[in-house]
């Protein structure tokens, strides 16, 4: 029963939610490299506009850096010129968006989602001098508790170490009570056995006292 316990107590901590979080450009937790101009529906650039997570974008020429804890970022941008995408050090497929994609609407997107769970780092660098950032918002995955599990678990562990407990007490009073049981008994038959040698003494000398001389 305890080792039930804990098999369900760890599935509870084992066992996860994902859940996504959108940060948008003027988090503080977006840490910009360079210089930058903030804009919303009325001053920002035709196409930037478009998807706007929290009615502002942000233009810049430098590097945009995130750190999450989490399993996975996404991330669409509006780009003209090139840029590299790292994650922890480790670089994921450059992005490059030429004028004439820009104006069609082409939008630089950004995808990683095998990480472990953990601290990580995203950086989006500009590899040329020309290149425009237009940056609104990211979308990350963390992975949280299962609370539910989590509570689920404890009760039933709970509730199994108070069965064992009341099994215990159970198994320990009928035990002392077996005990109480066989000394009464033995209290009992050595009380009967005393009873019935003084009967037999007595039968004895009465059968003795017939056969003196009259």
């Amino acid at each position: 029963m305890q080792r039930s316990f804990i098999v369900l107590l760890c599935l509870g901590f084992v066992r996860a939610t994902l859940q996504n979080y959108t940060v948008d450009d003027t988090s503080p937790d977006i840490q910009y490299g360079g210089e930058k101009f903030q804009c919303d529906a009325n001053s920002c650039p035709p196409g930037v506009i478009d998807g706007q997570f929290n009615n502002s974008a942000t233009l810049t020429t430098g590097s945009i850096t995130f750190s999450f804890t989490g399993t996975a970022i996404y991330a669409s941008l509006d780009l003209v010129g090139t840029c590299s995408i790292t994650v922890d050090g480790d670089e994921i497929p450059s992005l490059t968006v030429t004028v004439a994609q820009a104006i069609a609407g082409v939008r630089g997107n950004i995808s990683r989602s095998d990480l472990a769970n953990g601290l990580h780092t995203l950086v989006i660098d500009p590899t040329t001098n020309s290149t425009v950032i237009g940056f609104d918002h990211l979308v990350y995955t963390a992975s949280l508790p299962n609370k539910k599990s989590h509570v689920g678990a404890i009760v039933g562990g709970v509730v199994g170490g108070v069965v064992l407990t009341i099994g215990a007490l159970f198994l320990a009073l009928f035990a002392r009570r077996r005990k109480l049981i066989i000394r009464r008994n033995q209290r009992k038959n050595a009380v009967l056995r005393g009873i019935s040698s003084t009967r037999h003494d007595y039968k004895a000398g009465e059968e003795d006292a017939t056969e003196l001389p009259t």
